[in-house]
């Protein structure tokens, strides 16, 4: 504890404090805890030493830690004084390092040769060298491989070579990466020589650190034509990327798809426009899969001037290509490309969708002109892509479009309406869909209505519009709107729904009750029971409200018990009570239960009484349990 409390108070005054010798002793502390706050405090001590401009004091201290180390420490102080070095020491540390080499403790050595693996010091490496070459055990002598390759060790080349032909795997492995990572003439050509001699894994590892060099004499050696077809794709792509625009064009008329692959993938990489004029070129002899690949890469060049070479490829008779090309266009595309995307854009959802996005001078401009004459089909592509433009100032336009003899083009510009529509539209839209209440168009005008309703921030003052176009309607014309405001199901749209429902017509009324059943949460639920209520109510009335009570109190996560036990009560007919008591299995209170179990004695509600029954008993059990 006394230990503790003074290392505590030294790394607290500062480690510079202490000498490293008091810092040190702690480490052999049978005390795991005591080891750690000295560990913390070394650390610490030598994170000072090593900051920028401190020089003078980092000498001194590796100085100091390499006289502990030179007079002997047990293993584990030892070790961490080597980690210490191994981020702060320099060639004042190397002495000490380079004869600990030698120590017959595996786990320190390898501290120490990992030390001077990344000690900036010339003589590190001279150590290491000259340590490889006494070295017997394969083990140790991969490690000292490893470690001069990670040094970049110039000129240690010509001393690692002969270890390519070592039968020791690790010895192997690790000269072949060290020559791969040095990427010198000897190693290379080392590399390249014992590749001939070797076969199988041992052959792929000299491979695949002759591609680590990056040389492009290697590449253009495993480019060969007596090379693997994997190995020639590889060194392909290392030549590319080289900048060897010959091996790109040769690769590219070779028709075979794995060096196309290649150049697509070079490309991608480098954002080459070479390259990318030689995938324009090649564009429509490729296969789909590639096709796809490179038109890809050509989209995010961002280059307009590949478009003209997408715009066969929507004619495509593979789906992925005629997306792909239509994708691109939505990047680059010209106005050029755009006629021939109004045609693809009749089947191809993606064409229409990059009408919309195209960023070019003269687009708009043949949009509109093919909005207002040509086929019915392209005009209806043009008008929908006017409005993904966002061309807000043309809902005049939109709406006399509406009116098209043409179904396809009038079906275009509700949806341009439905996308675009504003609170003042709204008016428009609904006297629009009464004047074409029979025409199927209604529904689409239906739809847009309440896309523009759900759209505004004052959705009351949305329903007095709609509501106010229900007098002097059809009955057919009010039932839409009154299907329109279902669809909206806010409060404000409920309450002229639940005037309807009053209505004297009754094929409105009918309407109405069969809606508010349908409506979209229960706040429908009050007005239903007082319809279903009304004694003088017509029994379809009265039926279809306890069927949509039903539906609705079924849909709650919390039962609204009082509603359905009311419901039970002005139920008419036994099918209808069937209906409630399938709902109220979901109660708990006594009163639903009571309720309930007054339908028992009759024959008619026997079963369902029970099973409704038997539902609330059994919920209230599992509560009880789970409490």
């Amino acid at each position: 504890m006394k230990k503790t409390i003074i290392l505590s108070l030294l790394f607290l005054a500062g480690a510079s404090h202490a000498t490293i010798r008091e810092l040190v002793e702690p480490l052999d502390s049978s005390d795991l805890s005591i080891q750690t706050e000295a560990n913390a405090a070394l650390f610490a001590e030598c994170s000072k030493a090593g900051r920028p401009g401190a020089e003078t004091e980092r000498v001194a201290l590796c100085k100091e830690i390499t006289a502990l180390l030179a007079k002997g420490c047990s293993a584990p102080v030892a070790t961490q004084l080597v980690r210490n070095l191994q981020r702060i020491g320099a060639e004042e540390s190397v002495p000490e390092l380079a004869a600990m080499l030698r120590k017959t403790d595996f786990p320190l050595r390898d501290d120490v040769r990992q030390a001077l693996a990344i000690n900036p010091s010339p003589a590190a490496g001279k150590a290491l060298r000259s340590e490889l070459k006494k070295s017997k055990d394969p083990r140790w002598t991969a490690g000292l491989i490893v470690a001069l390759g990670e040094r970049s060790e110039v000129g240690a080349s010509t001393l690692i070579a002969p270890y390519l032909s070592s039968n020791d795997p690790f010895v192997f492995t690790a000269a072949a990466k060290a020559l791969g990572r040095l990427a010198e003439p000897e190693g290379i050509q080392a590399l390249l020589s014992r590749r001939e001699k070797e076969a199988g894994a041992r052959r792929m590892v000299l491979t695949a650190e002759l591609f680590e060099t990056n040389r492009k004499e290697v590449y253009q050696q495993l480019h060969a034509a007596t090379e693997s077809e994997e190995v020639r794709a590889v060194a392909l792509l290392g030549l590319t990327m080289n900048n060897d625009r010959k091996a790109a064009v040769t690769a590219m008329a070779s028709g075979r798809a794995d060096f196309q692959t290649t150049v697509i993938e070079a490309a991608s990489q480098l954002g080459d426009d070479g390259l990318y004029r030689l995938l324009a070129k090649g564009l429509n002899q490729f296969p789909p899969h590639l096709q796809v690949q490179a038109l890809g890469v050509l989209e995010f060049s961002g280059e307009k001037k590949y478009s003209s070479v997408m715009v066969s490829l929507l004619a495509s008779k593979d789906a992925d290509v005629r997306v792909s090309a239509a994708k691109a266009l939505s990047r680059v595309g010209t106005a050029d490309a755009v006629q021939p995307m109004l045609a693809a854009g009749v089947e191809n959802d993606e064409a229409k969708k990059a009408l919309g996005m195209i960023d070019a001078e003269g687009v708009d401009e043949v949009l509109l002109k093919a909005a207002k004459s040509g086929d019915g089909a392209q005009r209806s592509v043009a008008i929908e892509a006017l409005a993904l433009r966002g061309r807000t100032e043309m809902m005049d336009r939109f709406f006399a479009y509406a009116d098209d003899s043409d179904e396809q083009v009038a079906k275009a510009a509700v949806l341009a309406i439905k996308i675009l529509g504003r609170d003042q539209d709204l008016g428009a839209v609904v006297d629009l869909m009464l004047a074409h209440e029979k025409s199927p168009l209604s529904r689409d005008l239906l739809k847009a209505s309440v896309f523009i309703v759900r759209r505004a921030e004052n959705q009351g003052d949305m329903v007095s519009v709609m509501v106010k176009r229900m007098s002097g309607a059809s009955p057919r014309g009010q039932a839409l709107v009154l299907q329109a405001l279902a669809q909206i199901g806010s409060a404000e749209a409920l309450e002229p729904v639940v005037k309807a429902a009053q209505s004297s017509d009754e094929s409105l009324r009918k309407q109405a009750v069969k809606l508010l059943g349908n409506w979209p949460n229960d706040k429908a639920v009050p007005a239903l029971l007082q319809i279903a209520g009304e004694p003088s109510a017509p029994l379809n009335d009265h039926v279809m409200a306890i069927r949509g009570i039903s539906r609705l109190l079924a849909g709650q996560k919390k039962l609204n018990e009082e509603a359905a036990i009311q419901a039970l009560e002005i139920c008419r007919r036994s099918d209808e009570k069937k209906l409630i008591l399938g709902v109220l299995g979901k109660a708990k209170s006594d009163e639903a239960k009571a309720a309930v179990k007054a339908c028992l004695s009759d024959p008619d509600l026997e079963v369902e009484a029970q099973d409704a029954l038997k539902q609330i008993e059994g919920g209230g059990r599992k509560k009880k349990k789970s409490k």
